[in-house]
């Protein structure tokens, strides 16, 4: 029986293993540590309109997807800043049933719109276009900053 559990800053270490193993996995590879892995959700957690929602399923956590509120001149809109799902239960639903479950949440405490960022060419897209979310013609800069001397 699976069960949704709202992250916090109290419980969201029991999702740094689950972060670790889903994003060092193909198709992302990025080499996360428990240390960094913990610094990175508690960082959000600390977040004044942080909202998380976890789903375990025999005492184990399986997805998580949290983020944080941002006021726009219509009302608030939740920006997600990750999702996950453990690899030995993708494809089944668990996902979708997250998602909805938090989309759910959101609006009953709400919030008017949600958006989000991945990569273009990322297995998340299609999963994220299947639930009705909609490419916006935005466009994400980055720069690597350097020590200033």
């Amino acid at each position: 029986m699976d069960q949704f559990i709202e992250v916090s800053t109290k419980n969201f270490q029991q999702f740094t293993l689950l972060y670790q193993e889903v994003f060092n996995a193909p198709p992302w590879s990025d080499g996360w540590t428990i240390l960094a892995a913990t610094e990175r959700l508690g960082s959000f957690a600390a977040m004044p309109t942080f909202r998380g929602l976890g789903i375990f399923r025999h005492e184990q956590a399986i997805g998580l997807v949290l983020g944080w509120g941002e006021r726009w001149t219509n009302g608030w809109l939740f920006h997600i800043k990750e999702m996950c799902v453990h690899v030995d239960y993708q494809h089944q639903g668990v996902g979708k049933k997250l998602m909805r479950e938090f989309e759910r949440s959101l609006a009953q405490q709400g919030f008017t719109g949600i958006t989000l960022q991945t990569r273009q060419q990322a297995p998340a897209r299609i999963f994220y276009e299947a639930l009705g979310y909609k490419p916006r013609s935005l466009l994400t800069l980055s720069r690597p900053l350097q020590a200033i001397e």
